[in-house]
């Protein structure tokens, strides 16, 4: 079926583009067959959700005049529909084009790291550089995480892929079950949203708002390692708040020894941001970097041969993870590869019937134009979307019905679509449906629901920090200057004040006073004004000089 229908399509394409409204049986035929291929592909890699809701979209292109006069329209004929969507406004529109002409690219970028061994440096070297700390482990599992993320677009794998490593040595550190299988995937979900190569849905992103991805990567950098900071400090505080001890040194590596086997890791990473910000498109910077990294990587391998291994050996070994990292990078891509069909019909129904518009109306109704209304209906569409959908099939969803309406309400066309796509993030983390947080508690052997619960309260975050995209200019809309500068420093001291408060400890056990003084100097930080965000650095010193009198009492009467 995939060979006869997406055959017909290439062998008679200019035929089809020339009749585009008008069409034969045909290929009314042929777009019936690639529509029943499409959805069972879908439902082989991500179960029933999406082609029901792929379903649901195409019932409404045909049998729309029969809805309430709010959400109709005159309906189509079968024929018509189906036509439609076998077409470039349809299943071979631009998510199709995004897929293969960008995200492909990357995800074999990744998958070719991780051949080469940059997987097991962005492991070990963090790890490294955190076990002299109290809560080591946990920070190395935050610190590996957002380096594996600038490889990585899959909040799941990188939890798998760190996680096997980082989630024993957490819980061997002293840290429950539980939590430890909840820190991993709450921070490999901030890999999704961490330069240089972030998840499938940005390149989406940056063609929907007609934006340079580089400008998007740019502006997302501070928000990415503001959420990074909140997992890590919140791991610290619950690390001083449990007691847990610092791992002794003689299970520590050298941090120095692991970066001078593996600092050359870095250079494919350097190179592909370098190459973006001098003007160089994705697609070609991600290409000649893979050419990169193959000649460094096979350089290194042949500087550093045993003298008992043969050069042949070496050069084996070479085509084989060549050969292993294509395959890889092939087996990654089909959680987005295999939607792309359905998706595309979704978006074709949308622009075929107005529903765009009709969404974007009922929005404006719905939160009486009020912008934190629409901020919440957007989180409320997104958590729901990921119940039962990849983070990027939900972004698209969320991109063509409810950003246009956030826009509408006054919200810029990039904060728009940032809120939606770090909303639609939560699916990797929030129950009843949390992959990420699944995987993190099958490693950890905790129950499911319990650690996606916890994951969900270490990446609390993820829920605060697009509020500052419409509130403040964290994004730099006029570029970096004093107020972007003032914002930022204030952002990383609510941060971490906020987990302080989430983990009941700040320099020592936190009364529910100071749980409350700490939430609202958090709230006021955030805010742009310098007045109100220094007011609140002065709640911050205040309860750090009454746990600092508390300490010092308890001391004298002992």
């Amino acid at each position: 079926m995939s060979v006869v229908s997406f055959g017909y399509f290439i062998t008679d394409y200019q035929n089809l583009v020339h009749r585009v409204g008008f069409y034969t049986d045909m290929d009314f035929f042929m777009a019936l067959l690639a529509t029943i291929v499409c959805f069972e592909a879908t439902r082989r890699v991500m179960g029933w959700m999406l082609p029901i809701v792929g379903c649901l979209f195409l019932l409404y292109a045909v049998y729309g005049d029969l809805l309430p006069h709010s959400i109709s329209h005159r309906g189509y004929p079968w024929p018509r529909v189906l036509t439609a969507m076998f077409s470039q406004e349809g299943m071979f529109g631009m998510v199709l084009e995004v897929t293969a002409a960008y995200v492909l690219l990357f995800v074999i970028f990744g998958a070719m790291m991780n051949r080469f061994g940059a997987g097991e440096f962005f492991i070990r070297l963090p790890f490294a550089l955190t076990a002299g700390y109290r809560g080591g482990p946990a920070k190395a599992s935050v610190l590996g995480s957002g380096m594996m993320g600038m490889i990585s677009g899959s909040a799941t794998a990188n939890t798998v892929a760190t996680g096997t490593f980082t989630i024993p040595l957490m819980i061997k550190a002293g840290y429950p079950r539980h939590v430890a299988g909840a820190i991993e995937p709450a921070a490999s979900t901030g890999g999704m949203f961490m330069p240089p190569i972030m998840g499938a849905a940005v390149f989406i992103m940056a063609e929907i708002i007609r934006m340079p991805y580089t400008q998007i990567m740019i502006v997302a950098f501070v928000p990415a390692i503001l959420y990074f900071l909140s997992v890590a400090a919140m791991a610290h505080f619950e690390a001083l708040r449990d007691n847990i001890p610092i791992i002794p040194r003689s299970e520590r590596e050298s941090p120095w020894v692991i970066f001078r086997e593996g600092w050359f890791y870095l250079l494919p990473i350097v190179a592909v941001i370098y190459l973006m910000l001098s003007g160089m498109s994705p697609a070609r910077s991600v290409f000649f970097t893979l050419i990169f990294l193959i000649l460094i990587g096979s350089a290194a391998r042949v500087l550093k041969k045993p003298s008992e291994i043969s050069y042949k050996s070496v050069a084996i070994s070479i085509v084989r993870d060549l050969i292993g990292g294509l395959e890889d990078g092939a087996r990654n891509a089909l959680g987005i590869s295999a939607i792309v069909g359905v998706v595309g019909i979704i978006l074709g129904v949308v622009f075929l019937t107005g529903l765009g518009f009709i969404f974007t109306t009922s929005i404006m109704q719905f939160t009486f134009g009020l912008i934190p209304l629409g901020i919440l209906l957007g989180l409320v569409a997104s958590y729901i979307l990921g119940m039962g959908m990849t983070v990027t099939s939900a972004y698209i969803l969320m991109a063509i019905l409810v950003a246009p309406g956030l826009e509408a309400l006054g919200i810029s066309a990039l904060a728009a679509h940032m809120i939606v796509f770090w909303y639609s993030q939560s699916s990797n983390i929030s129950p009843p449906v949390c992959m990420a947080a699944f995987a993190g508690a099958s490693i950890a052997k905790s129950d499911p629901i319990k650690t996606g619960f916890t994951a969900l309260r270490f990446s609390v975050f993820l829920f605060i920090i697009p509020v500052l995209f419409v509130y403040t200019p964290i994004l730099m809309p006029d570029g970096f200057n004093a107020e972007v500068a003032h914002v930022m420093a204030s952002s990383f001291i609510a941060v971490i004040t906020a987990a302080a408060a989430l983990s009941r400890y700040f320099i020592r056990r936190t009364t529910l006073l100071e749980i409350f003084l700490l939430i609202t100097a958090s709230c006021l930080l955030l805010f742009p004004q310098i007045l109100v965000s220094f007011t609140g650095f002065l709640v911050v010193i205040v309860v750090w000089i009454i746990q600092k009198r508390r300490i010092e009492m308890v001391a004298s009467t002992a």
